[in-house]
């Protein structure tokens, strides 16, 4: 009876399958990363992963008691409330004329929605327009400055090591505790020795840099990891190329949240401008807010109606940046 053939091993095809399978996953890992610095975009690794990981750390159960949602619900609410109603109260009083603000009982809508006759007396009475010129112009300069030294700074402090680097930024951060009241006369005498009075250089000079920037710039740029520099360098990137195409891109959000805190400072700056500026053309839109009250009475009418003149642009400039304001406080919360 002739006997059947035998077939391959099935330990020898089991043993086929592992030895091709370590193999592609070799040629994949040996595969360099694709980062050329000669291109006019730099590549930014993938966060899919991580954020994917962060997110189902941090998800929320669906099984949640009714009392505690109504409960936070109320809470979120009376603190949204608490939040806007100044706003919306000083937008409806802008509307309203002398008579109706002192009216008893007190009224909160105005008489006639389509009133903006305070917004018109606002611009007559004082150079309102040039106030916020003035304000808008010294904003933009502070924080743009603020946000170049800042990021040239915090990256040499977070990427670089040098003798004495951790003692000069923890002398630099130590400013933050010094009140600027206290270095107001020698700050004046200097501008003033300078001829900068009542100039636009001379209202800039405490605000070109930021002390804070440069701590929120390290604090960021030591977060991006130096495989990513490393790279960079490895495919031909000098250091210029690496801040502007490595590290600026993977700080943005940090960025972005800088410029809103700094241009807002400036904008709201009020105590320095009043000591330097002496002519009505230098004005700023704080010291604008000034001429509309006196020692006997305030025009609270035209003062509400300067006040959302002067809270809009920094309004729309945080609504047009909120996203990267957002994504830097939430990089900032899962860090590490």
């Amino acid at each position: 009876m002739p006997r059947p053939r035998a077939g391959p091993p099935a330990r020898a095809r089991r043993s086929s399958r592992s030895s091709t399978t370590p193999r592609s996953s070799t040629s994949a890992s040996a595969r360099p990363r694709s980062w050329r610095c000669s291109s006019s975009r730099s590549c930014s690794p993938s966060r899919s992963c991580s954020g994917a990981s962060s997110a189902s750390r941090w998800s929320i159960s669906p099984h949640r008691s009714p009392l505690l949602s109504w409960l936070t619900a109320t809470l979120v609410a009376a603190g949204a409330l608490t939040a806007v109603f100044p706003f919306v109260w000083i937008g409806l009083t802008s509307l309203k004329t002398a008579p109706e603000i002192q009216r008893v009982p007190l009224q909160l809508s105005p008489d006639r929605w389509s009133n903006a006759e305070n917004y018109r007396e606002v611009f007559r009475r004082e150079r309102f327009a040039r106030f916020l010129v003035n304000s808008a112009l010294l904003a933009t300069v502070s924080a743009t400055s603020s946000l170049v030294v800042s990021a040239l700074a915090g990256y040499g402090f977070a990427k670089f090591r040098f003798p004495g680097r951790d003692v000069l930024f923890f002398a630099i951060v130590g400013i933050l505790m010094v009140p600027f009241q206290s270095v107001v006369v020698p700050l004046y005498l200097w501008v003033n020795r300078l001829g900068l009075l009542d100039t636009y250089l001379g209202i800039l000079a405490p605000d070109l840099v930021s002390v804070f920037g440069v701590f929120l710039m390290r604090q960021a740029i030591e977060a991006v990891p130096d495989d990513y520099l490393a790279a960079a360098r490895i495919e031909g990137c000098n250091e210029w190329a690496v801040f502007w195409r490595v590290v600026v891109p993977a700080v943005a959000p940090a960025l972005a949240t800088l410029a809103i805190i700094k241009f807002m400072w400036t904008w709201n700056e009020f105590f320095w401008p009043l000591v330097v500026v002496n002519s009505p053309a230098m004005k700023t839109v704080t010291l604008g807010l000034i001429g509309f009250t006196n020692m006997y009475f305030i025009e609270y009418n035209l003062v509400t109606a300067a006040a959302v003149l002067s809270v809009l642009p920094i309004l729309i400039i945080f609504l047009v940046l909120q996203k990267w304001v957002v994504q830097a406080a939430v990089m900032t919360g899962l860090k590490g």
